[in-house]
Parts: C-alpha cells; structure tokens; sequence
C-alpha cells in the first residue's frame, strides 16, 4: 500500500485537491456572497468533481513512472516504485482504472453543469495528453515542459469552469437590467482572479519542470531525450531559468505596487516573504547548481512557493468581505 501511495504520489494529489477547494471557498464564494450570491455546485458535486480530477492526475503519475523505469534507475535509483512495491501489470492496470472513473465521473459532472461538451472534452483530452506527455512529449525539446504546465494551470481554472455556467443559469433569468450589469462584473471578477492563479500555476510549473530536467540530465541523456538543458547546454538552460523567474517576479512586484497603493500591506509583506524572497533563492541556487542535490532542492522551493500562494487565499477572503 505504501509504495501504491508513493506510485500515485499522494502528497500532489492532496495539493490539487486543496487548491480546487481553496479557489472555491476562498476566492469564489466570498466574491458571490458579497454581490449576494451563492455557490451553485453542491458540496457532492464539487467533491465528485475534485475526485475526478485526482484520479486522472493519480492516473497520469502511474503511467509516467511506468515508461520512466529505465531513465529513474539513473535518476532516482532509490525511489523506484515499479518493479519493486508494485508489478508492471498492476501498474497499467490501475492506471487504466483510475483513469477510467476520473473521465467516467467528469462526464457525469459535466453534463450536470450544462457544459458536457467543454467538460467532458477537458477530461478526455487530460488523460490522452498525460499518455503521450509519458511516452513521447516529455523526451522532447520544450513540449513536455508546456504540456504539464498547461495541465497545472488547469487545475485551479476548472473550478471556474464548473461553477460559472450554473451561477449563470441560475441569477440571469431573475435579474434586473441594473442586477445583470452586477452579475456579469460578478463573473468576470472570478474568472481574472482565477485567471491570474492558472497563469501563476503554469509559469511557475514551467520553471520547476525547466530544474527538474537539468537535475534528472544525467539518465535523459543517456536514453536520447531532448530536454533544454541536454540540447542548449546546462548553462543556456540556467539563462532561461532566471529570465522566467525574473520575469515572474517583476510580475509580482506589480501586484505588490497595487497593493501598496490600496494600502494593502499585510498581502505586500506576505508576498515579499513567501514568493519574492523563495524565488529570489531559487534563482541563486539554480544559477549556482553544480549537483543533483542543489537542483532537487530548487524545485522543492518551487512547490513550497505554489503553495504559499494557494494559502493567500486564507488572506484574501479577509480582504474580500473587509
């Protein structure tokens, strides 16, 4: 059980299941309840609809350690899972499984959120892209990088996703001319502030998937993968890195400045504290990586700074009913 555990790696799945719960608790429900508004997904359907999400993402691990035995023997020789905690054939098997109910229950969520194409389709496509990511994407120059980051940026959007078309349905067909203005501002306050986590999600997914191929080059390279840092060199590779994180962090810094101006400080001393600073370390150790060890350490950072984000939602619901 335990290396079944290590397989789907669960401590990611607990991630993406707080992260869903925190955009919808934290973020889209005090926006609605300040407009006088409520959630419109039950508490089993949105608890389906994280479910599913989990299991596909369960899913899509299994199959990447599968493919991967042979580049982890190099890699990660002590964290095998497959051959050793579980047989290659319970391995495709569960994935298979796992798969299979995570779409099996979005299609059902989907269709009761009026969005069966769009749902169903973002599911199916999940568990597709996850296969080919495993067999063929991430062994190539930069496509496996944007293809997980897309899938990261997904998690926190699809709450959105979900949840909007029923608030639609639910107020449009009630509202006054002047109450359809607000629910409209309504919607779009949601999707920039869940917009604004999804791209967030994806840049810094985009960085850390950057580490960890300079951190895993040594077996890449030894079965012809083309990631950055075997085809520009580990050197160009570090450049991309601190451009992307300089970049985020000017973009940060400007949310910063809005704060300051909304003499918001308690959210500008968070951010300084656990995403600026944490980026502005990840930036030095990367640039300075000489070992395995220094490059595993900066992408452990990466995580640390994607959840510290998610918790500001704590903040940010004081700041929206405030």
């Amino acid at each position: 059980m335990i290396s079944f555990l290590k397989l789907i790696r669960l401590p990611n799945l607990l991630i993406i299941a707080l992260t869903q719960y925190m955009i919808r608790l934290f973020l889209i429900e005090p926006i609605l309840n300040l407009a006088g508004m409520y959630l419109q997904i039950s508490d089993l359907e949105f608890f389906l609809l994280v479910f599913a999400t989990v299991l596909v993402a369960a899913g899509g691990y299994i199959i990447n350690d599968y493919f991967d035995v042979r580049i982890d023997q190099i890699n990660k020789p002590n964290q095998l899972v497959i051959d050793k905690g579980v047989k290659r054939r319970v391995a495709m098997g569960a994935h298979a499984v796992l798969s299979f109910i995570g779409v099996a229950i979005g299609l059902v969520i989907s269709w009761r959120c009026n969005i069966l194409l769009a749902g169903g389709t973002l599911f199916a496509s999940s568990v597709i892209g996850l296969w080919f990511y495993s067999t063929s994407f991430k062994y190539k120059f930069l496509s496996g990088n944007i293809v997980i980051s897309i899938f990261t940026g997904m998690i926190p959007f699809m709450v959105a996703l979900f949840e909007i078309p029923r608030i639609i349905a639910r107020y449009n067909s009630k509202l006054t001319l002047q109450q359809e203005e607000l629910g409209a501002m309504v919607t779009d306050t949601i999707l920039l502030w869940v917009g604004v986590y999804a791209i967030m999600a994806l840049g810094l997914s985009l960085i850390r998937e950057i580490i960890k191929d300079m951190e895993d080059v040594e077996g890449d390279n030894e079965y012809g993968c083309k990631t950055i840092p075997i085809v520009l060199g580990i050197k160009k590779a570090k450049i991309i890195v601190a451009s992307l994180i300089v970049l985020f962090m000017a973009g940060i810094g400007y949310v910063q400045y809005l704060q300051l101006a909304g003499m918001d400080k308690y959210s500008f001393l968070y951010f300084l504290a656990f995403i600026q600073l944490p980026l502005l370390f990840v930036l030095f150790n990367t640039i300075t990586a000489q070992t395995k060890n220094k490059f595993h350490f900066a992408s452990i950072t990466i995580k640390f700074i994607m959840l510290s984000g998610i918790c500001y939602l704590f903040m940010l619901k004081y700041m929206i009913l405030k």
